[in-house]
């Protein structure tokens, strides 16, 4: 969900950390954002650009880091700089309220601010059509959709509700109804797979501030689910092994030999439960990995996991479990990629991160190292209220179009029916 995992990507940017006086590694993106933020704060406004150009090198392409250098250069002078940073951030397609952050004050009156103000208001109101269609509806509000699978034995979708501690399922004729109800130990289902060889559905669940009774400050309680596909019942609720700063499960995969890989949206770690065992173990923790991970997309041979963590890509290799941030072309913006999935040679991006919203195609290189070409698939679908996860199913992907999640933040303004759609979920052509 994007407004939880827009808070685990700035818990980690600012996650304070530390290095000896003997340690001589060059400085992480987390530790120059950090020393930018604490530079900022103090009114260090030197330190802060340079600690920003900085991270900007490390991170190209990266319109959050882009946005801070632009912050950077205005507040020192730098007007054509920053104008020319704002145009790279249009370049990329993306749309930020510049007009709300006074630390453009010092160029709003020129005529290149009114001119990326103007591409940005045009990119709100830009579609890109891709084919989606509607697949299937479910007609109740307050559900909050996240996850979506499919089973290719019964023709079956299944939907995952946070807000309600439920799962979906959808079936041939279209119709839509509870699959689990009360007392499974669900507290808000998020990503959800099919293993059709095992006739096990896989859930993460974990308890998120005002859905299902979550609280503020309430440990995330987070849990991997196996039900069986076929009966409903569930088989067993695996937790992971106790550690120092608990896990936020979101999203997970699972392999063809049975193998589940989950997430974690607060930290820089992969978990995986191998076929056969009983208990979750760290498969990954930091490794080159910046932050929290969230969407996770297996090759077909099993052989690399690629990994999102909301600000950019990296691909695993799974015999060694070496970590490689991904290379992407210089005008792609890999911000905000919650739902991953992977087809025929390339990824495809569920982005809601950023705005617009959008669904990208990442075409690989052979060795499937870097990206060797990208481009929007579909963008500001009127569907769209922050699109999260999806599957492929026939050379289609179907995804959630509209979570609303965003709509539930204040517990003081809980949102009213009239405030809330009917579950959307879109069928877009991949082939």
């Amino acid at each position: 969900m994007k407004t939880r995992l827009a808070a685990a990507v700035l818990g980690a940017a600012l996650a304070v950390l530390t290095l000896t006086a003997a340690d001589a590694a060059p400085k992480t993106v987390n530790q120059l954002t950090q020393e930018a933020r604490e530079a900022y704060d103090r009114g260090d406004k030197a330190l802060f650009l340079k600690n920003s150009e900085a991270a900007a090198r490390l991170r190209p392409g990266n319109v959050v880091i882009l946005y801070n250098l632009a912050c950077g250069q205005a507040l020192n002078g730098q007007t054509e700089a920053a104008l020319a940073t704002l145009s790279d951030i249009a370049a990329h397609r993306v749309a930020m309220n510049l007009d709300a952050d006074t630390d453009f004050d010092s160029i709003r009156a020129t005529e290149g601010y009114k001119r990326v103000v103007a591409a940005m208001n045009a990119l709100r109101k830009e579609r890109v059509r891709g084919g989606a269609t509607v697949a299937f509806t479910i007609p109740e509000k307050a559900v909050v959709p996240e996850g979506v699978a499919y089973d290719p034995a019964t023709k079956s979708f299944f939907v995952a509700s946070v807000n309600q501690g439920r799962i979906f399922r959808v079936g041939p004729d279209g119709k839509a109804a509870p699959w689990t109800g009360a007392g499974t130990g669900l507290k808000s289902p998020l990503g959800i797979a099919v293993d059709p060889k095992r006739r096990a559905l896989w859930v993460v669940s974990e308890s998120i501030p005002n859905m299902n009774g979550g609280r503020e400050g309430d440990p995330p309680d987070s849990t991997l689910f196996e039900f069986d596909l076929d009966s409903g019942t569930l088989r067993r609720r695996v937790s992971p092994p106790a550690a120092p700063k608990a896990p936020h499960f979101d999203d997970l995969t699972v392999a063809s030999d049975g193998r589940v890989y989950v997430n974690d949206g607060f930290n820089p770690r992969i978990y995986t439960l191998a076929p056969g065992a009983s208990e979750l173990a760290v498969w990954i923790e930091g490794g080159g990995i910046d932050s929290g991970t969230q969407g996770l997309a297996l090759t077909p041979d099993g052989r690399a996991l690629y990994a999102s963590d909301y600000r950019g890509l990296y691909r695993i290799d799974v015999a060694s479990k070496r970590v490689t941030p991904l290379p992407v072309p210089p005008d792609l913006a890999l911000n905000g990629i919650d739902g991953l999935v992977s087809f025929d040679g390339s990824l495809v991006a569920i982005q809601n991160g950023i705005a617009p919203h959008r669904v990208s195609r990442l075409d690989l290189t052979p060795d499937g190292a870097g990206v060797a070409r990208a481009r929007i698939l579909e963008m500001n679908n009127p569907a769209f209220d922050e699109p999260t996860l999806g599957t492929v199913v026939d050379g289609a992907l179907y995804f959630t179009a509209n979570n609303q999640g965003h709509l539930f933040e204040d517990p003081k303004k809980p949102p009213t029916p009239a405030d809330l759609r009917d579950v959307v979920i879109l069928r877009l052509p991949l082939k």
